[in-house]
Protein backbone atom coordinates (compact mmCIF):
# COMPACT_ATOMS: atom_id res chain seq x y z
CA UNK A 1 0.00 0.00 0.00
CA UNK A 2 1.35 3.38 -0.91
CA UNK A 3 1.93 5.80 1.88
CA UNK A 4 -0.46 8.36 0.46
CA UNK A 5 -3.32 5.90 0.49
CA UNK A 6 -2.45 4.59 3.92
CA UNK A 7 -2.66 7.93 5.66
CA UNK A 8 -5.19 9.91 3.65
CA UNK A 9 -8.18 7.89 4.83
CA UNK A 10 -7.27 6.87 8.33
CA UNK A 11 -8.15 9.65 10.69
CA UNK A 12 -11.67 8.32 10.96
CA UNK A 13 -13.88 5.35 10.10
CA UNK A 14 -14.70 4.35 6.55
CA UNK A 15 -18.40 4.28 5.86
CA UNK A 16 -18.45 0.52 5.34
CA UNK A 17 -16.69 -0.38 8.58
CA UNK A 18 -18.80 2.10 10.51
CA UNK A 19 -21.97 0.56 9.14
CA UNK A 20 -20.78 -2.93 10.03
CA UNK A 21 -19.84 -1.89 13.54
CA UNK A 22 -23.15 -0.08 14.01
CA UNK A 23 -24.79 -3.40 13.23
CA UNK A 24 -22.85 -4.87 16.12
CA UNK A 25 -24.02 -2.05 18.36
CA UNK A 26 -27.61 -2.73 17.40
CA UNK A 27 -27.23 -6.39 18.27
CA UNK A 28 -25.66 -5.40 21.55
CA UNK A 29 -28.59 -3.17 22.39
CA UNK A 30 -26.26 -0.23 23.00
CA UNK A 31 -28.39 2.76 22.12
CA UNK A 32 -27.65 5.00 25.10
CA UNK A 33 -23.97 5.77 25.76
CA UNK A 34 -22.69 4.65 29.15
CA UNK A 35 -20.53 7.06 31.13
CA UNK A 36 -17.03 6.80 29.63
CA UNK A 37 -14.02 5.99 31.74
CA UNK A 38 -16.17 4.47 34.47
CA UNK A 39 -13.27 2.41 35.77
CA UNK A 40 -10.68 5.19 36.07
CA UNK A 41 -7.15 4.67 37.37
CA UNK A 42 -8.01 5.83 40.86
CA UNK A 43 -10.82 3.29 41.23
CA UNK A 44 -10.72 -0.15 39.62
CA UNK A 45 -7.59 0.30 37.49
CA UNK A 46 -5.05 -2.52 37.86
CA UNK A 47 -1.76 -3.70 36.41
CA UNK A 48 -1.16 -6.78 34.29
CA UNK A 49 1.94 -8.59 33.06
CA UNK A 50 0.75 -8.78 29.45
CA UNK A 51 -0.95 -5.86 27.74
CA UNK A 52 -2.79 -6.04 24.43
CA UNK A 53 -2.00 -3.51 21.70
CA UNK A 54 -4.82 -3.34 19.15
CA UNK A 55 -4.38 -1.88 15.68
CA UNK A 56 -3.18 -2.21 12.12
CA UNK A 57 0.19 -0.42 12.17
CA UNK A 58 2.25 -3.43 13.25
CA UNK A 59 0.84 -5.34 10.30
CA UNK A 60 1.73 -2.78 7.63
CA UNK A 61 5.10 -1.92 6.15
CA UNK A 62 4.43 1.83 6.26
CA UNK A 63 4.68 2.05 10.07
CA UNK A 64 5.67 -1.40 11.31
CA UNK A 65 9.30 -0.60 12.11
CA UNK A 66 8.43 2.54 14.06
CA UNK A 67 5.74 0.80 16.08
CA UNK A 68 8.05 -2.10 16.83
CA UNK A 69 10.49 0.48 18.22
CA UNK A 70 7.72 1.74 20.52
CA UNK A 71 6.98 -1.77 21.76
CA UNK A 72 10.66 -2.59 22.28
CA UNK A 73 11.30 0.65 24.18
CA UNK A 74 8.37 0.08 26.51
CA UNK A 75 9.28 -3.52 27.28
CA UNK A 76 12.88 -2.51 27.96
CA UNK A 77 11.72 0.15 30.43
CA UNK A 78 9.15 -2.13 32.07
CA UNK A 79 10.83 -5.46 32.92
CA UNK A 80 8.34 -8.26 33.30
CA UNK A 81 5.72 -6.57 31.13
CA UNK A 82 4.96 -7.93 27.66
CA UNK A 83 3.07 -6.21 24.85
CA UNK A 84 0.86 -8.56 22.86
CA UNK A 85 -0.08 -7.17 19.40
CA UNK A 86 -3.64 -7.82 18.24
CA UNK A 87 -3.46 -6.98 14.54
CA UNK A 88 -6.31 -6.58 12.06
CA UNK A 89 -6.71 -4.70 8.75
CA UNK A 90 -7.78 -1.09 9.21
CA UNK A 91 -11.07 -1.61 7.38
CA UNK A 92 -12.00 -4.24 9.97
CA UNK A 93 -11.02 -2.15 13.00
CA UNK A 94 -14.46 -0.85 13.91
CA UNK A 95 -16.14 -4.23 13.68
CA UNK A 96 -13.39 -6.06 15.55
CA UNK A 97 -13.27 -3.54 18.38
CA UNK A 98 -17.04 -3.41 18.74
CA UNK A 99 -17.27 -7.21 18.88
CA UNK A 100 -14.57 -7.40 21.54
CA UNK A 101 -16.20 -4.62 23.56
CA UNK A 102 -19.58 -6.38 23.33
CA UNK A 103 -18.09 -9.65 24.52
CA UNK A 104 -16.14 -8.00 27.34
CA UNK A 105 -12.76 -9.15 26.02
CA UNK A 106 -11.40 -5.76 24.98
CA UNK A 107 -8.57 -4.93 27.37
CA UNK A 108 -5.49 -2.84 26.68
CA UNK A 109 -4.38 -0.06 24.36
CA UNK A 110 -5.63 0.56 20.84
CA UNK A 111 -5.08 2.76 17.82
CA UNK A 112 -7.91 5.24 17.95
CA UNK A 113 -9.08 5.39 14.33
CA UNK A 114 -12.51 3.95 15.22
CA UNK A 115 -12.66 5.07 18.87
CA UNK A 116 -16.14 6.55 18.45
CA UNK A 117 -17.63 3.09 18.05
CA UNK A 118 -16.58 2.22 21.61
CA UNK A 119 -18.22 5.10 23.50
CA UNK A 120 -21.62 3.38 23.90
CA UNK A 121 -19.93 0.54 25.81
CA UNK A 122 -18.40 2.80 28.48
CA UNK A 123 -15.07 0.98 28.28
CA UNK A 124 -12.69 3.88 27.58
CA UNK A 125 -10.50 5.32 30.32
CA UNK A 126 -10.15 9.04 30.97
CA UNK A 127 -6.61 10.04 29.96
CA UNK A 128 -6.87 13.74 30.74
CA UNK A 129 -3.97 13.71 33.20
CA UNK A 130 -1.61 12.11 30.67
CA UNK A 131 -1.86 15.16 28.41
CA UNK A 132 -0.84 17.60 31.14
CA UNK A 133 2.37 19.48 30.36
CA UNK A 134 2.79 18.11 26.84
CA UNK A 135 1.70 21.32 25.08
CA UNK A 136 -0.90 19.67 22.85
CA UNK A 137 -3.20 22.22 21.17
CA UNK A 138 -6.51 22.41 22.99
CA UNK A 139 -8.37 22.10 19.70
CA UNK A 140 -6.76 18.68 19.20
CA UNK A 141 -7.70 17.57 22.71
CA UNK A 142 -11.26 18.85 22.29
CA UNK A 143 -11.81 16.50 19.37
CA UNK A 144 -11.27 13.51 21.64
CA UNK A 145 -13.06 14.83 24.73
CA UNK A 146 -16.58 13.84 25.78
CA UNK A 147 -18.24 15.06 28.98
CA UNK A 148 -14.95 16.53 30.12
CA UNK A 149 -13.03 13.28 29.74
CA UNK A 150 -10.18 12.79 27.28
CA UNK A 151 -10.96 9.36 25.79
CA UNK A 152 -8.08 9.33 23.32
CA UNK A 153 -4.52 10.51 23.90
CA UNK A 154 -3.37 12.33 20.74
CA UNK A 155 -0.23 10.76 19.33
CA UNK A 156 0.23 12.58 16.04
CA UNK A 157 -1.63 15.71 15.05
CA UNK A 158 -1.99 18.36 12.43
CA UNK A 159 -4.72 19.67 10.21
CA UNK A 160 -5.84 19.78 6.62
CA UNK A 161 -4.71 23.20 5.48
CA UNK A 162 -3.31 25.28 2.62
CA UNK A 163 0.01 24.03 1.20
CA UNK A 164 1.76 26.26 -1.34
CA UNK A 165 4.47 26.19 -3.95
CA UNK A 166 6.85 28.74 -2.45
CA UNK A 167 8.23 29.98 -5.76
CA UNK A 168 4.83 30.72 -7.26
CA UNK A 169 3.35 31.98 -4.01
CA UNK A 170 6.06 34.57 -3.45
CA UNK A 171 5.57 36.01 -6.95
CA UNK A 172 1.88 36.80 -6.41
CA UNK A 173 1.65 37.51 -2.69
CA UNK A 174 0.07 34.18 -1.78
CA UNK A 175 0.91 34.25 1.91
CA UNK A 176 -0.56 33.99 5.40
CA UNK A 177 -2.99 36.64 6.56
CA UNK A 178 -5.02 36.99 3.36
CA UNK A 179 -8.73 37.67 3.18
CA UNK A 180 -10.86 35.59 0.83
CA UNK A 181 -10.91 38.56 -1.57
CA UNK A 182 -7.14 39.05 -1.58
CA UNK A 183 -6.71 35.28 -1.86
CA UNK A 184 -8.89 35.21 -4.98
CA UNK A 185 -6.93 38.18 -6.37
CA UNK A 186 -3.66 36.25 -5.91
CA UNK A 187 -5.18 33.28 -7.75
CA UNK A 188 -6.18 35.59 -10.60
CA UNK A 189 -2.55 36.78 -10.85
CA UNK A 190 -1.39 33.17 -11.12
CA UNK A 191 -3.88 32.49 -13.89
CA UNK A 192 -2.77 35.64 -15.72
CA UNK A 193 0.91 34.70 -15.46
CA UNK A 194 0.41 31.13 -16.65
CA UNK A 195 -3.01 30.06 -17.99
CA UNK A 196 -1.83 26.43 -18.09
CA UNK A 197 -1.80 26.27 -14.29
CA UNK A 198 -4.73 25.48 -12.02
CA UNK A 199 -4.17 28.28 -9.52
CA UNK A 200 -5.84 26.43 -6.61
CA UNK A 201 -6.23 22.66 -6.83
CA UNK A 202 -9.11 22.73 -4.39
CA UNK A 203 -10.97 19.48 -3.86
CA UNK A 204 -14.09 19.57 -6.02
CA UNK A 205 -14.85 15.85 -6.09
CA UNK A 206 -15.91 13.34 -3.47
CA UNK A 207 -14.78 11.54 -1.32
CA UNK A 208 -12.65 14.51 -0.25
CA UNK A 209 -15.16 17.35 -0.56
CA UNK A 210 -15.44 17.40 3.23
CA UNK A 211 -12.84 20.15 2.65
CA UNK A 212 -15.79 22.53 2.29
CA UNK A 213 -16.44 22.27 6.05
CA UNK A 214 -13.57 24.51 7.21
CA UNK A 215 -14.52 27.08 4.56
CA UNK A 216 -18.06 27.07 5.96
CA UNK A 217 -16.64 27.55 9.46
CA UNK A 218 -14.57 30.47 8.24
CA UNK A 219 -17.66 32.13 6.77
CA UNK A 220 -19.39 31.80 10.15
CA UNK A 221 -21.47 28.62 9.90
CA UNK A 222 -21.22 26.02 12.66
CA UNK A 223 -22.15 23.26 10.15
CA UNK A 224 -23.03 21.01 13.11
CA UNK A 225 -23.41 22.37 16.63
CA UNK A 226 -22.23 20.67 19.81
CA UNK A 227 -25.75 19.38 20.44
CA UNK A 228 -25.65 17.75 16.97
CA UNK A 229 -27.92 20.17 15.13
CA UNK A 230 -27.04 20.75 11.48
CA UNK A 231 -26.91 24.41 10.41
CA UNK A 232 -26.07 23.82 6.75
CA UNK A 233 -28.28 26.03 4.60
CA UNK A 234 -27.81 29.08 6.83
CA UNK A 235 -26.70 32.34 5.24
CA UNK A 236 -23.08 31.71 6.20
CA UNK A 237 -22.79 28.28 4.59
CA UNK A 238 -24.58 29.57 1.50
CA UNK A 239 -22.04 32.39 1.24
CA UNK A 240 -19.15 29.93 1.62
CA UNK A 241 -20.35 27.53 -1.07
CA UNK A 242 -21.30 30.40 -3.39
CA UNK A 243 -17.75 31.73 -3.05
CA UNK A 244 -16.19 28.29 -3.49
CA UNK A 245 -18.28 27.64 -6.61
CA UNK A 246 -17.38 31.09 -7.88
CA UNK A 247 -13.68 30.16 -7.84
CA UNK A 248 -14.48 27.18 -10.04
CA UNK A 249 -16.70 29.21 -12.38
CA UNK A 250 -13.85 31.70 -12.84
CA UNK A 251 -11.34 28.97 -13.66
CA UNK A 252 -9.36 29.55 -10.46
CA UNK A 253 -10.08 25.97 -9.41
CA UNK A 254 -11.03 23.01 -11.57
CA UNK A 255 -13.88 20.51 -11.61
CA UNK A 256 -13.46 16.87 -10.58
CA UNK A 257 -10.29 17.24 -8.50
CA UNK A 258 -9.76 14.74 -5.68
CA UNK A 259 -6.98 14.97 -3.09
CA UNK A 260 -4.85 12.41 -4.92
CA UNK A 261 -5.17 14.45 -8.12
CA UNK A 262 -4.19 17.64 -6.31
CA UNK A 263 -1.07 16.00 -4.89
CA UNK A 264 0.07 14.98 -8.35
CA UNK A 265 -0.69 18.40 -9.83
CA UNK A 266 1.26 20.07 -7.03
CA UNK A 267 4.26 17.76 -7.41
CA UNK A 268 4.34 18.48 -11.15
CA UNK A 269 4.25 22.23 -10.60
CA UNK A 270 0.81 22.49 -12.22
CA UNK A 271 -0.85 24.23 -9.29
CA UNK A 272 0.25 26.79 -6.73
CA UNK A 273 -1.84 25.68 -3.76
CA UNK A 274 -3.93 22.81 -2.46
CA UNK A 275 -5.15 21.48 0.91
CA UNK A 276 -3.38 18.64 2.68
CA UNK A 277 -2.06 17.18 5.93
CA UNK A 278 1.50 17.65 7.25
CA UNK A 279 2.48 14.65 5.13
CA UNK A 280 2.37 16.92 2.08
CA UNK A 281 6.16 17.16 1.99
CA UNK A 282 6.36 13.38 1.69
CA UNK A 283 3.68 13.28 -0.99
CA UNK A 284 5.61 15.75 -3.15
CA UNK A 285 8.57 13.38 -3.10
CA UNK A 286 6.58 10.18 -3.68
CA UNK A 287 4.80 11.84 -6.61
CA UNK A 288 8.10 12.73 -8.27
CA UNK A 289 8.25 16.43 -7.45
CA UNK A 290 11.18 18.45 -8.77
CA UNK A 291 13.81 19.51 -6.25
CA UNK A 292 12.85 23.18 -6.41
CA UNK A 293 9.26 22.29 -5.45
CA UNK A 294 10.41 19.98 -2.65
CA UNK A 295 12.76 22.64 -1.32
CA UNK A 296 10.18 25.44 -1.39
CA UNK A 297 6.99 23.77 -0.18
CA UNK A 298 5.33 25.92 2.46
CA UNK A 299 2.09 26.33 4.39
CA UNK A 300 -0.09 29.38 4.94
CA UNK A 301 -3.05 30.28 7.13
CA UNK A 302 -6.49 29.78 5.64
CA UNK A 303 -7.85 33.07 4.26
CA UNK A 304 -10.42 34.87 6.39
CA UNK A 305 -13.85 36.26 5.50
CA UNK A 306 -15.07 39.63 6.79
CA UNK A 307 -12.85 39.50 9.87
CA UNK A 308 -14.10 36.12 11.06
CA UNK A 309 -11.71 33.48 12.39
CA UNK A 310 -10.55 30.90 9.87
CA UNK A 311 -10.06 27.26 10.78
CA UNK A 312 -8.58 24.06 9.44
CA UNK A 313 -10.02 20.61 10.15
CA UNK A 314 -8.04 18.62 12.70
CA UNK A 315 -6.17 15.59 11.43
CA UNK A 316 -4.22 12.97 13.29
CA UNK A 317 -4.22 9.80 15.32
CA UNK A 318 -4.18 8.72 18.93
CA UNK A 319 -4.34 5.92 21.45
CA UNK A 320 -7.12 4.77 23.74
CA UNK A 321 -6.99 2.64 26.90
CA UNK A 322 -9.71 0.45 28.32
CA UNK A 323 -10.76 1.25 31.87
CA UNK A 324 -10.46 -1.10 34.82
CA UNK A 325 -8.48 -4.32 34.51
CA UNK A 326 -4.99 -3.61 33.22
CA UNK A 327 -5.65 0.13 32.97
CA UNK A 328 -2.56 1.19 34.90
CA UNK A 329 -0.34 -0.85 32.57
CA UNK A 330 -2.19 0.58 29.56
CA UNK A 331 -1.55 4.10 30.81
CA UNK A 332 2.14 3.31 31.22
CA UNK A 333 2.29 2.00 27.65
CA UNK A 334 0.55 5.07 26.25
CA UNK A 335 2.84 7.39 28.20
CA UNK A 336 5.87 5.58 26.83
CA UNK A 337 4.58 5.63 23.24
CA UNK A 338 3.73 9.32 23.41
CA UNK A 339 6.75 10.67 25.29
CA UNK A 340 9.63 8.46 24.17
CA UNK A 341 11.90 10.54 21.93
CA UNK A 342 13.21 7.38 20.25
CA UNK A 343 9.68 6.28 19.43
CA UNK A 344 8.53 9.70 18.25
CA UNK A 345 11.66 10.15 16.16
CA UNK A 346 11.22 6.72 14.57
CA UNK A 347 7.61 7.48 13.65
CA UNK A 348 8.52 10.83 12.10
CA UNK A 349 11.57 9.45 10.29
CA UNK A 350 9.70 6.50 8.83
CA UNK A 351 6.23 7.93 8.31
CA UNK A 352 6.55 11.75 8.54
CA UNK A 353 4.07 11.81 11.43
CA UNK A 354 4.65 14.75 13.77
CA UNK A 355 3.96 14.30 17.51
CA UNK A 356 0.83 16.00 18.79
CA UNK A 357 2.93 17.20 21.71
CA UNK A 358 4.87 20.32 20.82
CA UNK A 359 7.08 19.61 23.83
CA UNK A 360 8.16 16.31 22.25
CA UNK A 361 8.32 17.59 18.68
CA UNK A 362 10.59 20.46 19.72
CA UNK A 363 13.17 17.93 20.96
CA UNK A 364 13.45 16.16 17.59
CA UNK A 365 16.00 17.91 15.33
CA UNK A 366 14.56 16.29 12.20
CA UNK A 367 11.35 18.22 12.86
CA UNK A 368 12.71 21.52 14.18
CA UNK A 369 15.10 21.73 11.21
CA UNK A 370 12.34 21.00 8.70
CA UNK A 371 11.12 24.43 7.60
CA UNK A 372 7.89 23.05 6.15
CA UNK A 373 6.93 21.23 9.35
CA UNK A 374 7.63 24.33 11.43
CA UNK A 375 5.52 26.48 9.10
CA UNK A 376 2.75 23.90 8.97
CA UNK A 377 2.40 23.76 12.75
CA UNK A 378 2.22 27.54 13.02
CA UNK A 379 -0.03 28.19 10.03
CA UNK A 380 -2.26 25.12 10.07
CA UNK A 381 -2.10 22.93 13.18
CA UNK A 382 -2.39 25.80 15.64
CA UNK A 383 -5.53 27.01 13.84
CA UNK A 384 -7.56 23.82 13.77
CA UNK A 385 -10.85 22.62 15.15
CA UNK A 386 -12.63 19.29 15.15
CA UNK A 387 -16.13 18.88 13.79
CA UNK A 388 -18.78 18.28 16.44
CA UNK A 389 -19.74 15.08 14.62
CA UNK A 390 -16.19 13.71 14.79
CA UNK A 391 -17.19 12.15 18.12
CA UNK A 392 -19.88 9.87 16.71
CA UNK A 393 -19.43 6.68 14.74
CA UNK A 394 -20.85 7.98 11.46
CA UNK A 395 -18.45 10.88 11.04
CA UNK A 396 -17.19 9.51 7.71
CA UNK A 397 -20.73 9.01 6.44
CA UNK A 398 -21.58 12.60 7.29
CA UNK A 399 -18.44 13.84 5.53
CA UNK A 400 -19.33 11.78 2.46
CA UNK A 401 -22.90 13.08 2.50
CA UNK A 402 -21.74 16.68 2.73
CA UNK A 403 -19.27 16.09 -0.09
CA UNK A 404 -21.91 14.54 -2.34
CA UNK A 405 -24.30 17.41 -1.76
CA UNK A 406 -21.71 20.07 -2.50
CA UNK A 407 -20.49 18.12 -5.55
CA UNK A 408 -24.00 18.38 -7.00
CA UNK A 409 -23.94 22.14 -6.46
CA UNK A 410 -20.50 22.52 -8.07
CA UNK A 411 -21.71 20.48 -11.04
CA UNK A 412 -24.66 22.85 -11.51
CA UNK A 413 -27.26 20.19 -10.77
CA UNK A 414 -28.94 22.41 -8.17
CA UNK A 415 -28.66 25.96 -6.94
CA UNK A 416 -26.70 26.65 -3.78
CA UNK A 417 -29.59 27.36 -1.39
CA UNK A 418 -31.77 24.44 -2.53
CA UNK A 419 -28.84 22.07 -2.57
CA UNK A 420 -27.76 22.99 0.95
CA UNK A 421 -31.33 22.83 2.29
CA UNK A 422 -31.62 19.29 0.96
CA UNK A 423 -28.21 18.44 2.36
CA UNK A 424 -29.20 19.72 5.79
CA UNK A 425 -32.03 17.22 5.94
CA UNK A 426 -29.75 14.33 5.02
CA UNK A 427 -27.12 15.26 7.57
CA UNK A 428 -29.66 15.89 10.33
CA UNK A 429 -31.14 12.43 9.81
CA UNK A 430 -27.71 10.84 10.29
CA UNK A 431 -27.17 12.93 13.41
CA UNK A 432 -30.57 12.09 14.86
CA UNK A 433 -30.09 8.40 14.22
CA UNK A 434 -26.82 8.47 16.16
CA UNK A 435 -27.47 10.83 19.07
Amino acid sequence: MQQGTAFSRRSFLTGASAAAALGVLTLAGCTTPAPPGAGGPTSTGTRVGTINLYGNALGEDAQKQAWQTMVTNFQASSPGTTVKPVIYPYDQAATQLALMAKSGTLEGVGQAGPWQILTPFGVLADLTDLAAGLDIPQSILDGYTINGQLLVMPQNAGGIGPVVNGDIASSVGLTSGLTTDSFAAALEKIKAQDPSLIPYAAVTKNPDLKDIVPWMWGFGSQVVTDDLTCTIGDAESVAAVTWYKGLQDQGLTSANIARADARILFARGQTAIYDDAPLAGTFVKTNGGAQNIIANISAITRPTYQGKTSYNRTWGSGLFATAGAGELTSRDLITSMITSLDSATALFTQSALVPASKKIADQIPAITQDAFQVQFRTAVTENTRAAAYDKIAVTAQIDTTIGAGVANILAGQTDVQSGLNNLKGQVQKLLDDNK
